[in-house]
């Protein structure tokens, strides 16, 4: 059995046309006629990302809650990212945004942390880790705060033990 093909996700969406984003040839965009660059692929790490996550904020359950109802590219199963798959899009030599410079991303916030599903290091874990693209800075959140959720699909992810 042989693996998915080099230029296309590891989920590939039948028919899906994934174009390479001419400032940072890492991610491609989804430009289905149906749901127009919603989509964003990152080549390095084989994930695909909301291209532009949702602004409100909301506690770690409710973000979690969110994700099982997402619809994007027209299909479901997204999640919040583990610490990991999340500082993998940090660039921490930027100033302002600590993103890849000429991401294709939009909307993503600077005041505040995003949700990953990496749980704190408290027993029980009332905690989750969170990361600040902001800043650059990574921290334990009370998970009943309110922090924004980028969503991911594909990779490895972490089970939510409740």
């Amino acid at each position: 059995m042989s693996g998915p093909p080099s230029d296309s996700p590891i989920w590939n969406i039948s028919g899906a046309n994934w174009n390479p984003y001419t400032p940072n040839p890492r991610f491609a965009v989804y430009s289905p006629s149906t749901f127009p660059g919603d989509l964003v692929w990152d080549k390095e790490t084989g994930l695909v990302w909301e291209r532009s996550p949702s602004t409100q904020k909301r506690s770690w359950d409710a973000s979690i809650v969110y994700s099982f109802g997402k619809v994007a590219g027209g299909r479901m199963g997204w999640r919040l990212p583990a610490m990991e798959e999340l500082l993998s899009l940090s660039d921490p030599t930027q100033t302002g945004l600590k993103l890849p410079v000429g991401h294709p991303f939009q909307n993503i916030q600077s005041d505040y942390f995003y949700w990953s599903s990496t749980l704190g290091m408290t027993s029980p874990p009332t905690f989750a880790w969170g990361y600040d693209f902001g800043d650059g800075s990574s921290s334990n959140v009370l998970k009943t705060g309110a922090a924004y959720a980028w969503l991911v699909r594909g990779g490895y992810g972490h089970d939510y033990p409740f």
